[in-house]
């Protein structure tokens, strides 16, 4: 034991080669603190404090969970980097040592047991980054870990167009806490929508066209193009990748269905695979789109 809290204590982290690095919660807590001049959280709050307060939230209200996986990753923002690294701190505890890392892009998920079936289960989604704090809950798909977000009203930013503040954003998780299992039934109810849409080769061409008519009038030079569209659920990169996955899935399975659509997109809508702030407006974007689709 004593040899195992050595080598955890003397963990290093290397975004060079990684890109993203994966830590429990203790790991994160030892990261450098970033501070403003008045020794204040940059941020207002430390990335490992919103994680702990949304576990306080959880454990208030007599929910079993889990803090699952913690990732940190690099960004390409020059003026605030996702991750910096200080030699004078690293002279201290060493080269590439965790204590020397200043992070600013973090995303977990905390696990919340009470309801699971062998499909299901419901995640509380955190992001923290330079522009702010996100948050998000609905069900995930055990087998692949593919997160749900099925309505606007299960996901809060305390900036952008909807922004509240950082204590209406815990307010916020405290009513999903508290309404926990009339959400979840909500949550599962548009879920079982999705699988009963069961849809045509022509429809699914029509979808492909439909994101990528949103792609292209989201990011439209002309305002009035792009005015209409907040969020698109998939940029041009995913719109390829997405349309290869249902392209292989259309060939493997002779009936599909709208879940299956947005499962091939919720693959997408993972660290690694999508930027930290983009993962939980997109997932919402995608299952907005095709919950309206399925009415028509």
């Amino acid at each position: 034991m004593e040899a195992l809290a050595t080598l955890n204590n003397q963990r290093q982290f290397d975004f060079q080669n990684n890109g993203i690095e994966v830590m429990d919660l203790e790991t994160l807590q030892r990261t450098y603190k970033e501070n403003d001049i008045y020794g204040n959280p940059v941020r207002g709050i430390y990335h490992y404090q919103v994680i702990q307060r949304m576990t306080d939230i959880c454990r208030r209200h007599n929910l079993n969970y889990e803090v699952e996986e913690i990732f940190a990753a690099q960004n390409k923002n020059r003026t605030q980097p996702g991750v910096v690294i200080l030699p004078q701190v690293e002279q201290t505890y060493g080269e590439k040592a965790v204590e020397a890392h200043v992070l600013r892009r973090i995303f977990t998920t905390i696990r919340i047991l009470n309801g699971d079936t062998d499909e299901l289960t419901t995640t509380l989604v955190v992001a923290y980054h330079q522009d702010g704090i996100q948050a998000a809950i609905g069900p995930c798909v055990r087998i692949c870990h593919n997160q749900c977000i099925l309505s606007p009203e299960r996901s809060v930013a305390n900036y952008g167009k909807d922004k509240v503040t950082t204590e209406e954003l815990f307010g916020k998780v405290d009513d999903w806490m508290r309404n926990f299992e009339r959400d979840m039934d909500a949550d599962r109810s548009r879920i079982q929508r999705l699988k009963e849409k069961v849809l045509t080769p022509g429809e699914l061409y029509m979808i492909i066209g439909m994101l990528t008519a949103l792609r292209v009038s989201h990011d439209s030079a002309d305002k009035r193009l792009a005015s209409q569209v907040d969020t698109y659920p998939l940029n041009q990169g995913q719109i390829s990748v997405f349309t290869e996955e249902l392209l292989k899935l259309s060939l493997e399975q002779p009936r599909i269905t709208a879940w299956d659509v947005y499962n091939v997109a919720t693959e997408i809508y993972k660290p690694g695979r999508t930027d930290f702030p983009a993962m939980i407006p997109q997932n919402g974007a995608m299952a907005d789109f095709l919950l309206s689709y399925n009415q028509n």
